[in-house]
């Protein structure tokens, strides 16, 4: 009786098998091999008895590592459970041809012993050779369930063999470590259902294996595969699939196929190869970059807004939301002004106090220009709370360079599936709404109505018509009387534009001043209030009338031109008038928006001669703080306080303290919107300088203001 078989009597192997035999219809596959592999474990004592020249092991009938020696283990540098249930395949060392293995496994399948040499290779690398005995083990008449398989190291035996296959190997490494690509093996566990990485070659192997800090084994970066979501990629490619993904690992981006390696019809491994693509990922990326997102702010172009648009649409009825298209008010006149650099950091500011404002809620990209857009998501309601806030961030002081700003903005919203369902109809209504917006007062929102369709035909053809109106010369200056409190007396004239339509008839100034401000042709209208009404001035005093002060309203847009104040000086020089005679009004919010070059040119015009007035004052948002640096003369309630005096006690209260807070200031104050008497009275009071409305006079035309100028001033 040789070894083997006395290994086998003495483990009993027969009866065991008998017994499974008879209960074989109760037992699975796998419970069949945890049997084999507990009848090998309780026998290990003898198995180590006749170790010194025999290292066994026991595979499945598909090539499965079932039990193995602890001696062999360590002499090829593995565990026990890096083995166990993996294919006999990793220990192959490359050296025989696939034939070899077809042949011993035919042998074996007609239950026949076979016998010969082996060369297997270890964890390390190194080579030995082994004398192989391989028995079958069947089930009574059936089939065989297992192999026995012993070996005895005769590696000394194959010396000069050995040495000439670790020759050609090392040729081989040598070679896969000059490749510039990645190429690994995959094996999987049967039992675990888990994966065995071998063959770590090629110079990309090494360039990740030099970022590991610890300098572990690349086979780490398989592992991490593992565990994300490319592990399907593996199940795929056992299934007998050719698998292509990206990936990234170690700040590599990695390229890799998986390629299954057949063995009797059976997918028994994987090859894998991986190439370094980060170079191009990152190309791509700047790509990207650029074409979907502003240099300025890093926020989302307007590309990636359309392309993000389609997507919201397509999923519009189960995720509601609107589109957003903001305008910063007259940043223009902030790059004109102080120039592109400083406009951008304005810009950047507001992009960043948005994007942090809508997180969560939306996305915010850069249209273009003074532009952004949004798509937020949710109610109605909650758009509008949005909206609602977005106007509160933006008028925020911002400081820049030693200039403090305060800027406004227009937002138009289009909401999907109320006011439009396509991509071009939430961009082209939200853009309506905005620019109905900006054309009636601006710092504010407006949602779409249908309505706003043919107002803003309407308005696109008024701003021809006021182009038209500046070369056919059909503005008029109206102007209403500013009266003493006390006296009645009339010390000033404010000049009103005014407009009739040869078609149309009047329009209101509130109709077309913000579209004229909309346009840029507000500078050429303000140019001709400021020369027009000089010259009227002095109309009057070549009749002989005793001259008289005359206001003109000058819009935040002028105010702000860097030559505003030269441009005044050449109109006074012109029509020879005297610029003690010539006020000046701005609105209060006017010249806050630039406020420190707003307050030098008020300076230069003072120092001209010229009286300044801050108008509307109470609708705007200065402090106290640049009341007191504004170099003005006089200080005008607004009308809104003044009408509702009577009704509201807080409006009475807040007339009553301006005033105060003007005298406080030395400033002459004016309250506009006068229309009873009552209110009058309540002026006197409160010892108010001056008043103009309708209880005196409305605005009237030069030609019909000569009794009034003649019997207040005669």
């Amino acid at each position: 009786m040789n070894p083997i078989e006395h290994v086998l009597e003495y483990m009993n192997v027969d009866i065991f098998l008998d017994k499974i035999y008879n209960n074989r219809i109760t037992l699975t596959k796998e419970e069949l091999k945890n049997e084999l592999q507990q009848c090998l474990v309780d026998h290990e004592h003898v198995t180590k008895q006749i170790s010194e020249t025999f290292l066994p092991l026991m595979i499945d009938t598909e090539g499965s590592i079932l039990y193995i020696d602890e001696r062999f283990c360590n002499q090829l540098g593995y565990q026990k459970k890096e083995l166990i249930n993996h294919h006999f395949r990793i220990l192959h060392a490359d050296v025989h041809g696939e034939d070899f293995y077809t042949r011993l496994w035919s042998t074996v399948q007609a239950n026949r012993s076979w016998s010969g040499d082996i060369c297997i290779v270890a964890k390390t690398g190194e080579m030995f050779w082994f004398r192989t005995n391989i028995i079958p083990i069947k089930l009574g008449d059936a089939a065989f369930v297992s192999m026995l398989v012993c070996h005895t190291d005769i590696s000394d035996l194959k010396h000069d063999d050995k040495r000439l296959i670790e020759t050609i190997d090392d040729d081989y490494r040598k070679v896969f470590s000059q490749l510039r690509n990645l190429t690994f093996r995959v094996q999987r566990n049967q039992g675990a259902r888990d994966y065995h990485f071998r063959l770590f070659k090629g110079n990309l192997a090494d360039k990740i294996a030099n970022t590991l800090d610890d300098k572990l084994n690349i086979e780490m970066m398989l592992d991490e595969l593992m565990k994300q979501e490319y592990h399907q990629y593996f199940l795929q490619a056992f299934n007998g699939e050719e698998v292509m993904f990206k990936h990234r690992y170690q700040g590599f981006y990695l390229y890799t196929t998986l390629s299954p390696i057949y063995e009797n019809h059976e997918v028994i491994e994987l090859i894998g190869s991986s190439i370094d693509i980060t170079l191009l990922e990152k190309a791509e990326a700047k790509v990207n970059q650029l074409a979907y997102y502003d240099s300025l702010t890093n926020l989302p172009n307007r590309s990636k807004f359309r392309k993000d648009l389609q997507q919201a649409v397509r999923h519009g009825d189960h995720y509601p939301f609107a589109v957003l298209y903001c305008d910063i008010d007259r940043l223009k006149y902030i790059n004109d002004t102080l120039g592109e650099l400083i406009g951008d950091e304005v810009i950047t500011i507001i992009a960043k106090r948005l994007d942090h404002l809508i997180q969560g809620l939306g996305t915010l990209y850069r249209y273009g220009g003074d532009e952004f857009s949004l798509i937020v998501h949710g109610s109605w309601q909650e758009i509008k709370r949005i909206s609602d806030q977005m106007l509160s961030e933006i008028k925020r002081s911002i400081t820049i360079q030693g200039h403090e700003f305060f800027v406004t903005s227009s937002i138009g919203i289009s909401y999907y599936g109320e006011d439009a369902m396509t991509v071009e109809e939430l961009i082209n209504h939200a853009s309506i709404a905005v620019h109905y917006c900006k054309v009636n007062g601006r710092n504010s929102r407006l949602f779409f109505a249908p309505k706003m369709n043919e107002m803003y035909n309407d308005i696109l053809l008024l701003e021809g018509d006021i182009r038209k109106a500046l070369q056919r010369n059909e503005f008029e200056l109206f102007y209403q009387p500013k009266i003493t409190v006390d006296t009645g007396k009339v010390i000033g004239l404010e000049a009103l534009i005014r407009w009739t339509h040869p078609l149309k008839g009047p329009i209101p100034p509130s109709t077309f001043i913000p579209l004229a401000e909309e346009s840029g042709l507000i500078t050429q209208i303000g140019e001709w209030v400021i020369r027009q009404a000089c010259y009227q001035h002095m109309d009057w005093v070549n009749q002989g009338y005793l001259p008289i002060r005359v206001a003109v309203n000058v819009s935040a847009i002028e105010l702000q031109r860097f030559d505003f104040a030269n441009q005044v000086a050449q109109i006074i020089d012109e029509t020879k008038m005297d610029p003690t005679f010539l006020e000046i009004e701005i609105t209060e919010n006017s010249v806050m928006q630039n406020t420190e070059d707003c307050i030098n040119t008020m300076k230069t015009l003072r120092e001209m001669g010229i009286s300044l007035s801050i108008d509307d004052f109470g609708t705007g948002y200065s402090s106290f703080g640049y009341l007191k640096k504004f170099p003005i003369h006089y200080l005008k309630i607004d009308q809104s306080f003044i009408r509702s005096a009577l009704i509201e006690p807080s409006s009475a209260e807040i007339v009553k303290a301006m005033i105060q807070l003007g005298h406080t200031f030395g400033l002459e104050v004016v309250a506009e919107g006068v229309e009873e008497e009552d209110i009058l009275a309540l002026l006197q009071e409160q010892d108010c300088d001056y008043y103009q409305g309708y209880y005196f006079s409305r605005p009237l035309p030069a030609k019909e203001l000569t009794p009034i100028l003649c019997e207040k001033m005669g």
